[in-house]
């Protein structure tokens, strides 16, 4: 396959890759062993849907992001609506998969979020998680293919899934401390620089993910997860503090130093500033 395939319905997903036809439109499970002659590669596909996956036996492991502290034999992954997807792999996987419309997820108030992960940022499962995980899948597995299975014990089985992967998710950053503490210190040697280059806007969570190639939540819920604060919250305290230092060696106005900061108009520096210190920035200098 040369270009790019876009998947509107997931009967047209199954056919590409080697699936047989959902029960329902919205919704579809999936035990790979069913399937024997699945699509071993592509070079790119979009479709409408989410994935929530579990998988053992892949060969292209760099992919959904192993390293060193990962075992190899088992992970989770997700996809989400219009994120390319792409694979090269010598024989079929094993596991299971969902493919959920957003439709579902926003009915049945199901957010987790690691649905806005990267491939690359994928869970890689202890035997014990592997077990866990594969139990739940047989669950949603085994009530989907009832003639008369219920659509909401399907979705909490999701969610039941979704929770169980959150907390595993809390297992691999401590696990993984080695190369996210080398991911957080460079965080702060960014935050730490990033006036210094007189920069025109306020540093956001987006600008220092994109500069560490992670996902926006992805690295939220990595700094939250080290540090105890969320980014935002450690950003903000790096404008403040830049802020002081402004406002006690500059002899421009509040609203030059809220511009010099990054913020498009005066009202907003001031209210932050306030909220973090209890005073205005002219109080702050003045006294």
């Amino acid at each position: 396959m040369d270009t790019m395939q876009y998947f509107n319905t997931i009967k047209e997903y199954n056919q590409f890759i080697g699936y047989g036809s959902p029960k329902k439109e919205l919704i579809d499970v999936v035990h790979y062993d069913d399937f024997p002659e699945l699509r071993l590669s592509c070079k790119g596909l979009k479709s409408d849907f989410y994935m929530i996956a579990f998988k053992r036996g892949m060969t292209d492991l760099e992919w959904y992001g192993n390293t060193e502290f990962d075992t190899k034999s088992g992970f989770c992954y997700f996809i989400k609506p219009d994120q390319t997807h792409k694979w090269e792999v010598k024989k079929p996987w094993k596991g299971y998969h969902i493919l959920i419309s957003p439709i579902l997820l926003q009915e049945h108030n199901i957010d987790f979020s690691f649905f806005q992960y990267e491939i690359n940022e994928a869970l890689f499962l202890s035997e014990d998680e592997q077990s866990q995980i594969e139990t739940l899948y047989k669950q949603v597995l085994t009530e989907y293919r009832k003639d008369n299975y219920a659509l909401d014990l399907i979705m909490a089985y999701c969610n039941l899934i979704c929770t169980y992967i959150s907390k595993c998710y809390k297992r691999q950053f401590d696990t993984r401390e080695p190369l996210y503490n080398k991911i957080v210190v460079e965080f702060k040697k960014q935050l730490n620089s990033y006036y210094a280059g007189n920069p025109q806007q306020l540093p956001s969570v987006n600008y220092f993910a994109d500069k560490l190639n992670l996902s926006t939540n992805y690295f939220g819920d990595l700094i939250k997860h080290n540090l105890g604060k969320t980014a935002t919250e450690i950003i903000h305290s790096k404008i403040i503090a830049e802020a002081k230092k402004q406002l006690l060696s500059s002899n421009r106005s509040i609203s030059e130093i809220g511009y010099n900061l990054g913020f498009e108009y005066p009202t907003y520096f001031a209210r932050l500033f306030k909220k973090h210190t209890g005073v205005t920035p002219s109080q702050f200098k003045n006294d």
